[in-house]
């Protein structure tokens, strides 16, 4: 417990105080994040029975509790699009739990399958995770928010610094990364430039 707490609050240090609270503008990308982490700490939940002191599950969880929630909160104001969050939670809730109960059942029929198997429970966690994975990313490259982040106004702006088209809310969504640190796009901005540059340029 004191392991939890202590990761949690690191990790809110780290990712969440000024100037790097970036869980709201870049939700996508931790929405992918906390659903890689939650993975790997399922993935160590099987192993530890092997490694009892399995300190890597501890942070896992308390990462996917904060990127997890405060996502599902960013993606739900999105969807909220007649003021209506209240509905949409209660939506969303009742879709979660409709998807435990289903992943209930299921795991009634594979219990008494992989039970001294080990094989065949990697087997399907590997198989399940990959399903996972895919649809969480189709889910999130779905997703098509009207704002601009950092990544989003990148592409805008090399695209009409380009060829002076401004890219639509669509458009730049389909273009954005959504893995974590991956792609980064600068503009390149001079200060001080002459007049004469700005006009032959």
């Amino acid at each position: 417990s004191l392991s939890y707490l202590i990761s949690h609050l690191l990790f809110v240090f780290q990712v969440l105080l000024p100037p790097r609270n970036k869980l709201d503008s870049e939700a996508k990308k931790w929405r992918l994040v906390a659903d890689v982490l939650n993975d790997i700490a399922i993935f160590m939940e099987i192993l530890a029975p092997n490694f009892p002191m399995c300190f890597t599950l501890i942070v896992c969880s308390s990462i996917v509790g904060v990127a997890g929630g405060a996502t599902r909160a960013a993606l739900t104001v999105h969807q909220a699009r007649r003021d209506n969050m209240a509905d949409i939670s209660a939506k969303d809730g009742s879709q979660e739990t409709l998807v435990n109960l289903v992943g209930l059942l299921v795991s009634l029929i594979l219990i008494p399958l992989v039970t001294d198997n080990p094989l065949l429970t990697f087997v399907l966690f590997f198989l399940f995770t990959i399903l996972h994975l895919f649809a969480n990313y189709k889910a999130v490259r779905s997703v098509v928010m009207e704002t601009l982040n950092e990544a989003r106004l990148a592409i805008v702006l090399h695209q009409y610094l380009r060829d002076g088209r401004v890219l639509g809310p669509l458009e730049a969504n389909h273009k954005e990364p959504v893995f974590l640190g991956m792609f980064r796009r600068t503009v390149p901005i001079k200060l001080g430039v002459r007049l004469g540059e700005l006009v032959y340029t």
